[in-house]
């Protein structure tokens, strides 16, 4: 249901990326900053505002004073986008609207979140289809410590009053990176999950590195969301940057592809090592 244009350019940044080095540059006047050369090295506090992939804008953050307002993904190889619109209640993201610009959509999701003292505690996902509307209700859990251990979803497929099928993310953490998404669907049998009808896909993180990930600059909240969409992407909420993404589907071959970077003297990636992926920030 979802288009390989969403995915390829959301998580293209994972692709084509070799070997895993720390290699600290001069802060380049046009990865550091919005890219025009006028403009003075960042060496302050910034947001992600952009991920270039090639001569393409793949990723887009529109921000205020920091706060996401508008996310713009586009695919490097066609004019396919989608557009993510944020809305928030008081300082906390309260809805995140996805729609593409496909006719008809091909993604069309509308998240609404809750909080529950401060942290998100639940989701609900009306998705649509053309004349055809999905539901999902997400629960998300904490480990006594007060790190993310599971995202639990059941979904309510083809307009049905009851829930038809069932999905479980569950976070395995190294410090505050995430190192294991074990992503496990199954059907549901009347109001319990059907454990004979089980599919697990497992995501690995590896061989970080002590820098700043670019996205931690921006709603982890947010991520969370994109995370739901594309589970791959889940390290996205990590501190440090991973040198190396694998993933094990249920059938096939083992999926690994490696990641570089440069940073600027901050800290922050500004590139991957063939400067290919190029991280453009906003100074705040």
């Amino acid at each position: 249901m979802k288009k390989n244009y969403f995915f390829k350019a959301f998580v293209g940044v994972l692709f084509g990326l070799m070997v895993s080095c720390d290699n600290t540059t001069d802060d380049p006047i046009n990865q550091n900053n919005t890219g025009n050369n006028n403009e003075p090295t960042i060496t302050g506090p910034r947001v992600l505002n952009k991920v270039m992939s090639g001569t393409v804008t793949s990723e887009e953050y529109i921000t205020s004073s920091g706060a996401i307002s508008q996310v713009i993904l586009r695919d490097f190889a066609t004019t396919n986008s989608t557009t993510a619109t944020v809305t928030y209640t008081g300082d906390k993201i309260s809805k995140i609207k996805y729609i593409d610009n496909q006719n008809p959509h091909v993604i069309d999701n509308e998240y609404n979140i809750t909080y529950t003292n401060g942290r998100m505690s639940a989701i609900a996902l009306q998705q649509n289809l053309g004349s055809v509307i999905n539901r999902s209700d997400f629960t998300v859990n904490y480990d006594p410590s007060g790190v993310l251990y599971r995202v639990e979803e059941k979904k309510k497929m083809g307009g049905s009053t009851n829930y038809t099928h069932y999905a479980e993310y569950k976070f395995t953490f190294s410090a505050s990176n995430v190192v294991r998404v074990e992503h496990t669907t199954m059907l549901m049998n009347g109001s319990n999950p059907d454990p004979t009808t089980a599919s697990k896909t497992n995501y690995a993180y590896e061989n970080y590195d002590n820098k700043i990930n670019p996205y931690t600059t921006l709603s982890k909240e947010y991520f969370i969301v994109t995370g739901i969409l594309f589970p791959v992407n889940f390290n996205m909420i990590s501190s440090n940057n991973a040198g190396k993404v694998t993933v094990q589907n249920p059938a096939g071959a083992v999926i690994s592809y490696p990641k570089t970077y440069l940073y600027d003297s901050q800290n922050y990636p500004t590139s991957d090592q063939g400067q290919s992926t190029k991280y453009i920030y906003k100074a705040l």
